[in-house]
């Protein structure tokens, strides 16, 4: 009898529709046309995709993802499992965009706690017959990313274990007559290992969430485990044989396909990844926040001393991270310049914000903090990237001292301001340990900051929201606050928001001339990142330096 062969095109992870500068350079048009090709030479083969399309990017926080949906439906698609990043712009726009898209989302092993069916309208699982081969297909996610989606209220959400999960459809989809049997993951390589480990009925575990290629054979019951690289720069075709007629034990191979600049660009994708171009330069002129104060991004302020433009972006990326402490190498403003005060546009954040820095969480007791902070002012005066905008904390430096000795001992106090006590201030205990956000690369050891080098990651850049991304989430905001003002009841941050009044503005500016080598307590370090414009009715920011960070010899 006849063999009979199934092919698979998988992928996951892609950010950037448009091509990179290094080889591989990917690009979505060079990966449509290696699809189209596959099909042209009679493969037909059946496309999959394990998640995280519609964000993050730069284009992305123009778009809130929508230019991934054409380019998925022509790549061609036909089924795909839910990422951690499709849900960064809220459930709202993840149905939007699924809705457009011509395949089907799985996620069966979350559900929504009020209806007990799939959260996010998701599908559990998917069957087709290809090519004469009964296919059943299963969406299956971890835990772990769940508990970091910040525009989401998890709350609403049910998880229920995977492998039970799996296990259960997989036997389900068996006892239908499924002869393939696919689980399409969004989880980390560890869990995708259990998985095929425990549920034996899964002939492919095709994962994603990890941005590495993974092929190979799992024992002890010789699934094959494949993930497929990031960012439309690589591809994975899988061949599935049942020869001679059989219907059971089919034979299974894999081959990487890389994206290189060798491959053509798809026409009709290239007209997609153009017309977004476009629009991504119309966006950049369009409004996202007006500021009551000047945005002080100088190299010369950044690199030497506190800023109120840093002061901002560590506020809002510290409440998105829901850490204790941010930490962020002033190298990363970028703008070079005051910003008036007045209506800000976006280019004017991708000026100031223009890499898309990934971020973590990690757990540092005080004394790594204080070591992190010694690193950072270790080479003032020169204009080193290195040198700390914080949030969560103030510290006094003497840069008399010998580097690795100049903060101020007892002069580092945590000020998490959450509420109108007078005296929040507390010592940052060397033994003690803190949630902190800093850069994923900083977390590396890189520009001097190996002491964080040996903390425990608590959340990982993956399920971070990218600088960008916070901010732009912020600015969201801010906008919803104006439009939603006379509603009592909002989301848990902008009823946090909304519950500083603007007389906090004024006390902040009156306590900041305090000064001293600890400073009079400053009031409200948080209170500059929304607040209500006095005379227009929207709300805007009005960031102010609070003696953060003081320098104990002065400026000069």
């Amino acid at each position: 009898m006849a063999t009979r062969k199934l092919t698979i095109v998988h992928f996951n992870d892609v950010y950037n529709i448009e091509a990179g500068r290094q080889e591989p350079v990917g690009g979505a048009a060079r990966f449509t046309w290696k699809v189209k090709e596959l099909k042209a030479k009679g493969l037909d083969p059946l496309v999959l995709f394990s998640g995280d399309a519609y964000n993050p990017s730069l284009m992305s926080t123009m778009t809130m993802g929508a230019q991934m949906v054409p380019v998925l439906n022509e790549v061609g698609v036909h089924c795909a499992c839910m990422g951690n990043h499709d849900f960064d712009y809220g459930l709202p726009n993840l149905l939007k965009l699924n809705a457009q898209c011509k395949f089907p989302w799985l996620m069966a092993n979350v559900l929504d706690r009020a209806s007990g069916k799939p959260y996010a309208d998701a599908a559990p699982t998917w069957t087709t017959e290809w090519n004469g081969i009964k296919v059943g297909v299963v969406g299956l996610v971890e835990e772990e990313w769940l508990e970091t989606l910040a525009s989401i209220n998890t709350d609403e959400m049910q998880y229920q274990d995977f492998v039970t999960v799996g296990r259960k459809l997989a036997a389900e989809l068996k006892a239908a007559g499924a002869e393939v049997l696919i689980a399409l993951t969004h989880m980390r390589e560890p869990n995708d290992r259990k998985l095929a480990a425990e549920v034996p009925e899964f002939h492919l575990i095709l994962g994603g969430h990890d941005h590495h290629y993974v092929s190979g054979f799992i024992e002890p019951h010789s699934n094959l485990l494949v993930k497929s690289g990031t960012d439309f720069r690589d591809l994975s075709l899988i061949e599935v044989e049942f020869p001679n007629g059989s219907t059971t034990d089919p034979k299974m191979s894999v081959e990487r396909l890389v994206i290189d600049g060798s491959v053509p660009e798809d026409p009709a994708t290239k007209a997609i990844v153009d017309e977004y171009m476009k629009l991504m330069g119309e966006k950049m002129d369009e409004v996202v926040v007006e500021t009551l104060e000047p945005l002080d991004g100088r190299f010369q302020t950044v690199r030497t001393k506190e800023s109120n433009l840093g002061n901002f972006v560590c506020d809002v990326w510290r409440k998105a991270a829901n850490a204790q402490i941010a930490i962020l190498n002033g190298g990363s403003l970028r703008s070079d310049t005051i910003h008036p005060p007045g209506q800000m546009k976006a280019k004017d954040w991708v000026a100031i914000l223009p890499m898309l820095d990934e971020t973590v969480v990690i757990e540092c007791t005080g004394a790594q903090v204080v070591e992190a902070l010694e690193n950072g002012v270790s080479m003032w005066p020169k204009l080193e990237g290195r040198f700390p905008q914080v949030s969560g904390l103030k510290f006094s430096f003497d840069p008399s001292k010998p580097p690795g000795s100049r903060v101020v001992p007892g002069s580092v106090f945590l000020t998490d301001f959450d509420d109108d006590v007078d005296d929040e201030s507390e010592p940052l205990q060397p033994t003690h340990k803190y949630r902190v956000t800093v850069k994923e690369y900083m977390a590396q050891g890189k520009d001097g900051f190996d002491v964080l080098q040996g903390c425990r990651l608590l959340v990982d850049a993956e399920s971070c929201a990218m600088l960008p991304t916070a901010i732009k989430h912020h600015f969201t905001v801010l906008s919803v606050l104006t439009l939603l003002d006379p509603l009592v009841k909002l989301s848990p941050i902008a009823t946090f928001w909304k519950n500083r009044s603007n007389q906090r503005l004024n006390e902040a500016k009156d306590d900041q001339q305090g000064g001293g080598l600890l400073g009079k307590r400053p009031r409200a370090p948080n209170h500059g990142i929304a607040v209500h414009h006095p005379t227009k009715g929207y709300y805007c920011i009005s960031p102010i330096n609070e003696g953060r960070i003081v320098n104990v010899a002065g400026e000069h």
